[in-house]
């Protein structure tokens, strides 16, 4: 089942680095957003600017007995290059939040979904372009 969980954010970090959009200049402290939802799945996030580029949180929960686990994605890139993260979880209830420290500061997108017992994908989310 994880295997599959996996593949499938897999998917989703792939598919986020379609039709992104320019990056704006942040400033201050850390930057909050939301993930598209997807049933059964709570997801969010959140972006600070580091010294060593950008340091990119990303955080799921599952809200839902009959959904059996979700995951959370966030993808940086610049240019051709690209680095991405994704936060999984199984189990009604449970959470998992992931970070990562990336150079890549141009673009940021997020997409979640949420997952069967037997592997298969029962929705996908739509991606975000958060900057």
């Amino acid at each position: 089942m994880l295997h599959r969980i996996s593949a499938a954010a897999a998917f989703i970090i792939a598919g986020l680095f379609l039709g992104v959009v320019p990056a704006f200049a942040a400033s201050g402290g850390a930057q909050r957003f939301t993930i598209p939802g997807v049933y059964g799945i709570s997801a969010w996030g959140s972006y600070l600017h580091v010294r060593a580029g950008l340091q990119v949180t990303v955080c799921v929960r599952d809200t839902a007995p009959d959904v059996y686990g979700g995951a959370a994605a966030a993808a940086a890139s610049q240019g051709s290059h690209h680095q991405a993260i994704a936060a999984i979880t199984i189990g009604y209830q449970h959470s998992d939040c992931r970070s990562m420290i990336t150079r890549y500061t141009a673009h940021l997108a997020v997409d979640a979904l949420s997952g069967y017992r037997d592997g298969r994908v029962r929705q996908m989310g739509r991606s975000r372009e958060i900057y």
